[in-house]
């Protein structure tokens, strides 16, 4: 009966990625196909902004308050993440003051559109705060049914919208739905947490003591979530510095196609993984927490393959069937990229099972060397065989880091043999 729950919440959690995809999908190729190539640049750097700042904002501290809150209840975890999102408000402020700052300094010229990311920055940062403890605390569906709130339910709005009326076919209008999205997100949220003791945690006493533990021992995390986000992220500014907006467009919707396979893997089986891991490590036995790593490497490759392949079908069609025939001109880009994000799903995992058995320096630094592995490789493929370069270069990266990690957890799992291993430390191991 445990197994099948926890079948049906891996497929209901994958159902709404499922979903949440599958509008993303659509929005790109709106985009591509109604606001043009250079549109689509500028919204890929957008959200490259977007999806770094919660690593900028979070000083390495969800690393550990995730790991703290998985198995707490409400009276626990309430008050602890009232202070993690305390925090999270100031070192956010200071991230605009800062942006705001360098951008008058440079004479950059300020519009709308930079109004509307700033927002979405300040409330991303939030939103990854609040589905890093709802997963930690086995919510994993509430966490997912919001994903799909903020990411996706506004879409066919945001298409209707400019298929009516052409003049609100602009990446302000895309990015102002997206904002908008969190009225409802917020709504929801006070819903699923509304037995939780929320006025008691209200006038709580912020956990000061804690914040400035986990500030003084997070360092090498807050460098190693930079590195995780520059891994996904660097890419595209390097195309857009060396091959230009156009084809930073083209990039990003192969990317944001190709993405959809790593986000699936992640939500149906990663998420999950993550309590499951931790509670095999904590029993003692080097043996349990190996045969649920094993566990769920084979449904990790298993599902990449799977999905590797339905995407890769589903993209074909659509632009057949939508007429974009030039899209198809860099096929062997896309192929290398899908490639390279089921890659990325099994490095995925391995973060999580370094992060179970408190490998924190050696998850920190292999995280941090993946964005200089990554920016030197596609710099070089790029410079050498241009825009089909990015592609061989994101295979490459991913392979390299993947096989890092892969050795170190294979040292920790057999070097350890079937033993206990050593006691869980609130900074880890050197």
């Amino acid at each position: 009966m445990k197994l099948l729950q926890k079948n049906l919440s891996s497929l209901a959690n994958m159902s709404l990625r499922a979903s949440s995809l599958a509008f993303r999908f659509v929005l790109s190729f709106y985009i591509i196909k109604y606001l043009g190539l250079e549109a689509a640049g500028i919204y890929g750097l957008a959200l490259g902004a977007i999806g770094i700042a919660p690593a900028l904002t979070n000083l390495g501290i969800n690393y550990f308050h995730q790991r703290e809150l998985v198995g707490q209840p409400p009276s626990f975890s309430a008050p602890r993440m009232k202070t993690r999102l305390v925090a999270s408000t100031v070192t956010t402020a200071i991230l605009m003051v800062v942006a705001l700052v360098v951008a008058l300094s440079m004479g950059f010229p300020l519009s709308p559109i930079h109004l509307i990311i700033a927002g979405l920055v300040w409330l991303e940062v939030y939103a990854n705060d609040l589905h890093l403890s709802l997963v930690a605390l086995e919510m994993p569906l509430q966490a997912n049914t919001l994903v799909f709130i903020r990411l996706a339910s506004w879409v066919p709005f945001v298409i209707a919208l400019g298929l009516l009326v052409p003049e609100t076919r602009s990446i302000e209008f895309v990015l102002l739905g997206w904002l908008l999205s969190y009225v409802l997100f917020f709504g929801l949220l006070f819903w699923f947490v509304r037995s939780w003791p929320l006025a008691e945690a209200l006038r709580a006493p912020l956990q000061v003591q804690w914040l400035k533990e986990r500030l003084r021992i997070a360092w090498f995390i807050f460098i190693s979530d930079m590195g995780l986000v520059g891994f996904i992220y660097v890419d595209r500014y390097i195309v857009s510095f060396m091959l230009g907006l156009e084809l930073t467009g083209l990039y990003t919707f192969y990317w944001s196609l190709a993405n959809a396979l790593q986000t699936l893997v992640g939500t149906a089986i990663i998420q999950v993984a993550m309590p499951t891991l931790y509670k095999a490590y904590n029993t003692g036995a080097v043996a349990n927490w190996r045969k649920a790593m094993r566990q769920q490497l084979g449904k990790v490759l298993s599902y990449a393959l799977v999905l590797g392949v339905c995407v890769f079908v589903a993209c074909e069609l659509l632009i057949h069937y939508m007429g974009m025939g030039k899209l198809a001109e860099h096929r062997g880009v896309f192929i290398m990229l899908l490639l390279s994000s089921s890659i990325r799903s099994v490095s995925d995992l391995m973060n999580i099972g370094l992060m179970s058995v408190r490998k924190d320096h050696q998850y920190a630094a292999i995280n941090l060397a993946a964005v200089f592995i990554s920016a030197g490789v596609t710099f070089a493929a790029t410079w050498l065989m241009g825009f089909e370069g990015v592609g061989i270069a994101a295979l490459l990266a991913a392979l390299i880091v993947t096989s890092i990690k892969a050795g170190v957890l294979l040292q920790f799992a057999y070097r350890s043999g079937g033993g206990r291993p050593a006691a869980p430390s609130g900074a880890g191991e050197g």
